[in-house]
């Protein structure tokens, strides 16, 4: 009979591991359907989306490969194969922290409004086939419920009228007289999106930064986890064994 330590160690980093590659397989998933979208609509991909994905794709793979070994090792007590698992667990942690700190400098670094106002003001100023705004910006302001970049004033400077997009009524419908009422109605009473676009694209991306760095977080925290029970498990093995190996010489002596 095993010591009760090895079987609860073996049992909670196969746990572990197994949840690994259940989350692994998960993200590849995730990540070649979001590939195959941005292949898809080539408008929308950028060389730095691509990197993401990308990179995403090869963590993901590597974590399945280590939970696989740690798997392996686990169950079948095999010290070599454990520490192989902390030592690729160990490397993975590394990349991301590496990864993570370097994005957050970069996004803190690059960051900023000034591209969003420009391409504001430059697609606001120059007519595209004969329409006053452009399809982008329509979408923009529709599904954010924003108008202008700092608010609905953006339009007064450049004395342009407020477009459909930020009235909440108006935009959904067809062109026709019903647009144009609705139109009319909202800028009569002031009915438009009073917020601008910059604050709640601010605010979305704060969220999902606080999201994603909650996550990874709590992710590492889980992969240190495992490698110390790796560890743990592969010295308790190896202590047990010899141990074993002790108590027979000393039987076979006696």
């Amino acid at each position: 009979m095993k010591p009760r330590n090895i079987r609860c160690l073996k049992f909670f980093l196969a746990l572990l591991n197994i949840a690994f590659i259940l989350f692994g397989l998960f993200l590849m998933a995730i990540c070649v359907m979001q590939m195959r979208e941005r292949k898809a609509r080539p408008e929308k991909q950028s060389a730095l989306s691509r990197g993401v994905l990308a990179f995403l794709v090869t963590v993901a793979l590597s974590l399945v490969v280590t939970a696989l070994l740690g798997c392996i090792g686990a169950l079948r007590e095999n010290v070599k194969i454990l520490y192989v698992h902390a030592c690729f667990l160990i490397f993975l942690v590394s990349v991301e922290v590496v990864v993570a700190v370097g994005g957050a400098a970069l996004n803190a670094w690059v960051g900023g409004s000034s591209e969003l106002r420009v391409d504001f003001y430059r697609n606001s100023t120059v007519e595209e086939d004969g329409l006053n705004q452009p399809v982008y910006w329509d979408t923009l302001q529709s599904e954010n419920q924003c108008c202008g970049v700092d608010g609905p004033e953006d339009y007064a400077i450049l004395q342009r009228e407020i477009p459909t997009s930020c009235c909440a009524r108006a935009h959904p419908l067809r062109e026709g007289d019903a647009r144009k009422h609705f139109h009319s109605a909202c800028l009569a009473n002031q009915l438009y999106y009073m917020r601008g676009c910059e604050q709640i694209l601010r605010q979305k991306k704060a969220l999902k930064t606080n999201i994603f760095i909650s996550t990874g977080v709590i992710f590492i925290l889980f992969e240190i986890a495992c490698i110390i029970l790796a560890l743990w498990m592969a010295r308790t093995v190896r202590t047990e064994r010899r141990r074993l190996q002790q108590t027979l010489q000393a039987h076979f002596e006696t």
